[in-house]
């Protein structure tokens, strides 16, 4: 029973936190590109990344910690190094590079970039660092659905 409700907890925070990356990716990042007003490239994006970060890191603490105690409950951390446990690995990799960027480096990064962008405004300099975020975002969206068709071939034994 606590599997199968942790379960249902993992599956729909994982649909709603990439359902949010893939808003951010797809649309929100791109229009904030194709601003012509650079101060309001940054206030645009600074309005919501101060809504999105802080449901992010709840998400993806949620999915990792949901994940972890499903892992340790079943026993298949012991597959974590096997043939049928690649995908188990994967999904358990990108979790924690996840962590660490929401909770460590993307803060630092952000607020560095911004500050860099506050002390030169040079139109630019804001449309590389843009266009930089945008590629990140696709990297990590990339690295997201990774873990999730690693979730699905894990749950249904592809690597038996």
């Amino acid at each position: 029973m606590l599997f199968s409700i942790l379960h249902l907890i993992h599956v729909l925070t994982v649909i709603i936190w990439i359902g949010g990356l893939a808003f951010i990716t797809m649309l929100v990042l791109p229009m904030i590109i194709g601003m012509p007003d650079a101060l309001q490239k940054v206030l645009f994006f600074q309005r919501i990344e101060h809504r999105f970060a802080p449901r992010a890191r709840i998400f993806s603490a949620t999915v990792v910690i949901s994940g972890l105690i499903m892992m340790f409950s079943t026993g298949w951390h012991a597959l974590l190094f096997t043939k049928r446990g690649i995908p188990l690995l994967v999904m358990l990799v990108i979790g924690l590079f996840w962590i660490v960027m929401l909770f460590g480096l993307e803060p630092r990064i952000i607020k560095r970039m911004l500050a860099n962008l506050a002390k030169s405004g040079e139109k630019m300099e804001i449309e590389t660092v843009f266009n930089r975020m945008n590629r990140l975002h696709w990297v990590l969206f990339i690295m997201s659905l990774i873990a999730s068709a690693a979730g699905v071939i894990f749950a249904h034994g592809y690597f038996l």
